[in-house]
Order: C-alpha cells, then structure tokens, then sequence
C-alpha cells in the first residue's frame, strides 16, 4: 500500500538537512560549452565569450555566467525521493503516489566567480518538505531541494534552491478519499 501525503511528510522530516556526497563534476569549467550557453540565451557579456577582454580583467580568465553553473556541477539530484544506492543518505524513502512533478521555480545565491579552469563538486540536501493543496490535489508535496557548489579549493560557491510541486492525478485523489 502507498504511503499517505501526510505520513509522507513526517518520514521526509527525518531527511531535512542531511546532504548527499560531494560529487565531483567530470569535467572542469570550460570556454566552448559557456559560449554555447551565452548564444542559446542572447547574453554577449565580453566577460563571458571574449578570452582576450576577460585577460586584462581582474579575473585573468573567462568567467562562467551565473545561471551556466548547473551545466558544470555534476549529475542531477534529480526529484525527491531520489532512487536508493546503498550510499545515499537519503535512501529508504518510500515513493507516493504522483502522476506530476511542477516544477516552480529556482533561487540562486552567489558567492564566488567561477572561472574557465575550475573544477566544481556538488551535493544536495533536502531542505523543506510540506503540504500544500493545489486544484486538482488538495494533499499536493511542496519539496525544496538545495545543490551547493563547490571549487577544487572546497569554496562554497552557489546554492542552488530548487523548488517542487508533486500532485496526485484526480483518480488517485478520489480513490485515496481526498476528494
């Protein structure tokens, strides 16, 4: 039997704060893929595309866009609960019924520049977990998760405040007698 919203909710209280494995990215900060980032969103900042002006910057280098960090920070903690591997602690909890994941929004808080060159690690924690109704599920989840960003030097670079509504179909809602 599928676990209820509200039994949901007290089993990820539990999870709040606890933060996953740093995980490296595979690759480190690179010009090509940020210059690619910097077409697809129309952003021609000579500190972003232009090696030579960013040279004579007192960053000495092409820095990486803001909103470009999530391309270099390593996999995805993808929706909460995430898939069990034995070493993730947040494994163990159960899945709800669900038809939908909205996705609602991000914040972002910045720390440090980022620049061609830095390798940057990650982990993810949930950060808050609560019911809040919606049309069509009246026990819909709210779910915060936060990706904080690291350089090679360990420096907290970002965080990243990702925001989630899960909901139930309407069949799932009747047959659970939320309706």
């Amino acid at each position: 039997m599928a676990v209820k919203p509200e039994e949901m909710v007290e089993i990820a209280k539990k999870f709040i704060g606890l933060e996953t494995q740093l995980t490296p990215s595979d690759y480190p900060v690179e010009y090509e893929p940020i210059r690619r980032w910097c077409q697809m969103v129309d952003d021609d900042n000579p500190l972003f595309i232009n090696p030579a002006y960013a040279k004579k910057t007192k960053h000495g280098e092409v820095v990486c866009p803001p909103f470009a960090l999530s391309i270099f920070g390593g996999p995805s903690p993808g929706y909460f609960p995430p898939p069990p591997p034995a070493d993730n602690v947040l494994s163990g909890i159960p899945t709800t019924p669900g038809s939908s994941v909205l996705f609602l929004g991000s914040d972002w808080e910045f720390y440090k520049t980022v620049k061609v060159g830095d390798h940057l690690s990650v982990k993810s924690r949930l950060a808050d977990y609560y019911l809040k109704g919606v049309r069509f599920d009246p026990k819909a989840r709210w779910v915060r998760i936060e990706r904080i960003y690291y350089n090679q030097k360990g420096e907290k670079v970002a965080v990243n405040s990702m925001h989630h509504a899960l909901r139930r179909s309407p069949e799932e809602v009747k047959e659970a007698g939320d309706a």
